[in-house]
């Protein structure tokens, strides 16, 4: 029973302050670009920032990842936060004084706070003995559905909290919601250095310190299909997400309902975090993974019904579905490929792949959409598709060759 109460006690922080960044994180996407028109010096360059963030993060994976192999999660979350914060306050400022330069290099260091912060999840789950791994995530990702909601209040709110700046107050409240978020992270556990998994594994613990080649890893099929999984879910959601007030607008919807169709959008991905641990222990990882490509190519289907709101609401729905189940299949199926001497490594790799194409997908939303339309683009999405189907299917049927159980 005390076993059961600490675990809901620690998965609780972890989801609380999860939840606190999201906050933060759903309201920089929502009032970014609008507040970078008010200081910009061109309309075109309204949105850098928000790429700055996604570049800001996609450069401290690998910094982030040493910096907690060498003193510990715990101190990595909390030095990731501190950044945020410095972010923040130069983001307030940036607005006070309308420098477009210091708000950009602001919402980079938000980025590179980010890049410590999206480790949270592999921490959740590394807490927690091994059957527990994926209710951990679920832990994680439902955090995700207040955020919907708080995140773009948080932005409404702080838009007219000082008339003469517009959105300053958005950043004053971001500083806040990153003080909250550094007190709970202090709250964690401190595991060793040695990570807490290592106290929850069955097999001798001689071979799993062994650190093996990347050559190994290269060959490893689990690796890639966990991998692409996990990118192509993440780049394929967040380019149809990005398009999607612009498509709405071209075609003569209010920016209301184009709000309203991203918020569904949102508690699409997080709502079947409440069972979708239970189904990636029912049906295992890479039978998940399958499912979630099942439920993309709905999402295609229903997309190509019209231009009017209840095709992209339904659309951008199943997109979020389709995105949990990849996801949450692909980030099981990954924390199963290396021993725990090779965690940072393969983490570092797996996220700087999926950042990656997710500012090639991210860049690509707008120019796709101008060009080639809305209803095009959705098709974009279906070669990527039956690739990972086709690499899944591929790999259970390695598994079931060596008589091995893939989980």
């Amino acid at each position: 029973m005390n076993h059961f109460l600490n675990k809901v006690k620690v998965l609780g922080i972890f989801s609380i302050t999860q939840t606190v960044f999201q906050i933060g994180t759903v309201m920089i996407m929502a009032v970014s670009a609008l507040a970078g028109q008010t200081i910009a010096p061109s309309p075109e360059s309204a949105s850098l920032p928000i790429s700055f963030v996604i570049l800001g993060t996609l450069m401290g994976l690998v910094p982030a990842s040493k910096f907690m192999k060498w003193q510990g999660s715990k101190y990595g979350l909390l030095l990731g936060t501190i950044i945020g914060i410095f972010g923040a306050i130069l983001a307030t400022y940036a607005m006070w004084e309308k420098s477009f330069v210091l708000f950009t290099v602001a919402h980079l260091l938000f980025g590179l706070h980010q890049s410590f912060i999206q480790y949270l999840r592999f921490v959740a789950m590394e807490s927690v003995p091994t059957h527990d791994r994926a209710s951990a995530l679920s832990w994680i990702l439902i955090a995700g559905i207040p955020a919907a909601f708080l995140g773009p209040l948080a932005g409404l709110q702080g838009k007219d909290l000082f008339p003469s700046f517009l959105f300053l107050g958005c950043y004053l409240i971001l500083v806040t919601s990153l003080s909250i978020q550094f007190g709970l992270i202090t709250l964690l556990p401190s595991p060793n250095k040695r990570n807490t998994i290592e106290e929850n594994i069955s097999e001798p613990i001689s071979p799993r310190d062994l650190t093996r080649p990347m050559s190994f890893h290269i060959r490893n099929s689990g690796l890639w299909v966990s991998i692409l999984a996990t990118a192509f879910s993440f780049g394929l959601m967040a380019m149809l997400m990005t398009a999607v007030p612009v498509a709405m607008k071209t075609h003569g919807h209010a920016m209301h309902a184009s709000t309203l169709v991203l918020q569904w959008h949102v508690l699409g991905m997080y709502i079947p975090s409440f069972f979708s641990g239970f189904l990636v222990r029912k049906m295992t990882a890479p039978y998940l993974i399958l499912l979630g490509v099942f439920v993309m190519g709905l999402e295609c289907i229903s997309a190509l019904q019209g231009t009017e709101f209840l095709p992209f609401a339904v659309a951008l729905i199943l997109l979020g579905i389709g995105w949990n189940f990849m996801y949450v299949g692909g980030t099981n199926l990954l924390v199963e490929q290396y021993h725990p001497s090779e965690k940072n490594t393969i983490q570092a790799t797996n996220d700087t792949i999926v950042y990656s194409f997710a500012i090639l997908s991210t860049y690509s939303a707008g120019y796709l959409e101008h060009k080639i339309g809305w209803l095009s683009l959705n098709l974009v999405s279906i070669p990527f598709l039956v690739f990972v189907s086709i690499v899944t299917l591929y790999y259970i049927q390695k598994r079931k060759g060596m008589g091995l159980q893939h989980g």
